[in-house]
């Protein structure tokens, strides 16, 4: 799974169909309005999940959009896939996601 979150929008939790220590695949749907947000070449922060039984990557990190495909044939035929490439990984304020009383 990777979470992203960008400024001023929702926490979007998508699934991975491509993970490797450089970057992941990951399935958005087409009428999803994440699409509308982001776009090739465009840096943003992402939380990677791994899969059980993987051990990297994991966690948080500086990614690129680096395209954004329409699948054309699968289980997620007509979704898109955005290919993002890790470029650093980054560490994160635990406070930040503590709640506010």
């Amino acid at each position: 799974m990777v979470a992203i979150s960008l400024p001023g929008g929702p926490l979007y939790q998508l699934k991975a169909r491509d993970l490797s220590g450089e970057g992941a695949g990951i399935v958005v749907r087409a009428d999803s309005n994440l699409l509308e947000k982001i776009e090739v070449g465009q840096e943003l922060r992402a939380r990677v999940v791994p899969p059980r039984g993987f051990k990297e990557p994991s966690g948080h990190y500086l990614s690129r959009v680096e395209h954004i495909t329409e699948l054309q044939e699968g289980p997620f035929n007509g979704h898109m896939v955005v290919g993002l490439s890790f470029l650093k990984r980054i560490t994160v304020n635990p406070n930040r996601f503590k709640k506010r009383r």
